[in-house]
């Protein structure tokens, strides 16, 4: 019995700690943008440490130091609430950043990981580590309950939802998979966060690994056989996805052919004639702003100044109408850039522009979409200049696998939480209504040093050809 206790412990932390291994490995170039690819790194300090904390286990169970089992005890528990509470990170890195309470989730399993080390620490101190040994209760609720069926139950929760994502932009199989790796997490979660050892508390007293083991299932088998569930559906997903992403890399090539003419066409449009006119009101503004003008002067500058805007807006709405149904990151990337260009030529504060990620990786916008991003950028950059009273600002643009993600930071003197609930504020608005138009998210807020626009914009679900 004890050699079967060995032998099951050992393959059990073996198993997690390769599942570990893979997951923090180096992967090909095709798949290192995506979501799932991203956050393993928190799912291979998982494997890891849960593979030691099994091995811990089995040197206890051996008695190999019997004079060190306390120490042996402790080490044991503090690899499990490592391993459990990046499990945790890992479902909520899944998550999509535009939910609601999703700085608290971020925070959740650290805060857990202290409120466990705290107690442990103070219990031990106070009553000694037999106590701990002697009244698991407080340590099995946090660890078992708190962090490893949460976490199991939000990594699967997340892996469905990006599996109903999937779908829409990639082969079948890979959301089918997707779904079987939720299904995996789910399991592990009932199993090692709920059905526990028998304890004289609720639930532990009703829902235990007797249920399981009863049908003469041993648990340690079930989680030998996730982790390798778990390593085969990674590995096929890595597989799929890197030939999927070559295949689509040939197709965006096609299609970038075919659509060049419509898009030269939106291009000069927008980039010509467009930015002319915003120079040109831009220029305008400064006049209205510096120069004493007679009353009637005023008033006819002013009504040139509306009329350029409403020419712009027109011209929009004729690009969005005429060329085409989706526009790449990289010429909407290269209109931010010309834009930011117009604002250097014509006021003092010192604009750049930064750009991360892979775009030929990332998705598309619907002209709409584009357009309603760049005027939300505009209008930040507007403020700037109107309000900030700074010397430098920059424009971030990190296209992600999933979304845009856009900001707009100066060094002023930073929005006041008056501005920023003052419905009044028509610039602060527009922003935000064009951001809710597009189902985006759109963030202002005051730095230790000036202001901070953030917009979140999820690019459009396409179906794959």
């Amino acid at each position: 019995m004890e050699q079967e206790k060995f032998f099951l412990y050992l393959m059990y932390g073996m198993v997690y700690i390769l599942m570990g291994v893979f997951a923090c490995g180096k992967k090909e170039k095709e798949v290192s943008h995506i979501p799932l690819v991203k956050s393993l790194r928190y799912l291979g300090v998982f494997g890891i440490s849960h593979g030691l904390s099994e091995w811990v286990a089995m040197v206890i169970i051996i008695d190999l130091y019997h004079n060190q089992y306390n120490y042996l005890f402790l080490l044991n528990q503090l690899l499990k609430a490592i391993s459990f509470a990046f499990l945790m990170t890992f479902g909520i890195s899944l998550l999509p950043k535009n939910i609601k309470l999703r700085f608290i989730l971020d925070k959740a399993p650290f805060a857990l990981f202290i409120i466990w080390l705290t107690y442990i620490v103070f219990s031990a101190s106070k009553n000694g580590i037999t106590y701990l040994i002697a009244h698991p209760k407080v340590n099995v609720i946090i660890l078992r309950y708190c962090m490893a069926l949460s976490g199991s139950i939000i990594s699967a929760a997340a892996l469905y939802k990006s599996a109903k994502w999937m779908r829409e932009i990639s082969p079948p199989e890979i959301a089918r998979r997707y779904k079987r790796l939720a299904y995996s997490f789910l399991v592990y979660g009932l199993i090692d966060g709920l059905l526990i050892k028998e304890m004289d508390f609720f639930p532990a007293n009703v829902i235990n690994n007797s249920l399981i083991s009863q049908f003469g299932f041993s648990i340690k088998v079930v989680n030998i056989s996730i982790g390798i569930v778990v390593i085969y559906l990674l590995t096929k997903v890595m597989q799929t996805f890197g030939w999927e992403q070559k295949e689509k890399l040939k197709r965006l090539q096609q299609q970038k052919i075919t659509d060049e003419e419509r898009r030269k066409l939106g291009l000069e449009i927008h980039d010509g004639i467009i930015q002319n006119i915003y120079a040109a009101s831009l220029k305008l503004q400064y006049v209205l702003e510096n120069s004493r003008l007679e009353a009637k002067t005023h008033e006819l500058l002013q009504e040139i100044k509306v009329d350029l805007g409403d020419t712009i807006k027109k011209t929009r709405e004729f690009i969005s109408k005429t060329t085409l149904e989706t526009v790449e990151l990289e010429d909407l990337k290269g209109q931010i850039e010309r834009l930011l260009k117009i604002f250097n030529e014509n006021q003092s504060i010192e604009f750049v522009v930064k750009a991360r990620g892979d775009l030929s990786a990332s998705g598309g916008l619907s002209t709409r979409k584009s357009s309603q991003v760049y005027c939300i950028v505009q209008e930040a950059m507007n403020n700037v200049v109107k309000h900030s009273r700074a010397k430098h600002a920059e424009v971030v643009m990190d296209f992600q696998f999933e979304y845009l993600h856009i900001k707009v930071i100066d060094n002023g003197i930073g929005i006041t939480v008056d501005d920023l609930n003052n419905k009044d504020k028509f610039g602060i608005q527009s922003m935000k209504e064009r951001a809710q138009k597009i189902d985006a998210l759109c963030n202002i807020k005051k730095l230790k040093q000036g202001t901070e626009v953030e917009l979140i914009v999820p690019y459009e679900e396409r179906n794959r050809k």
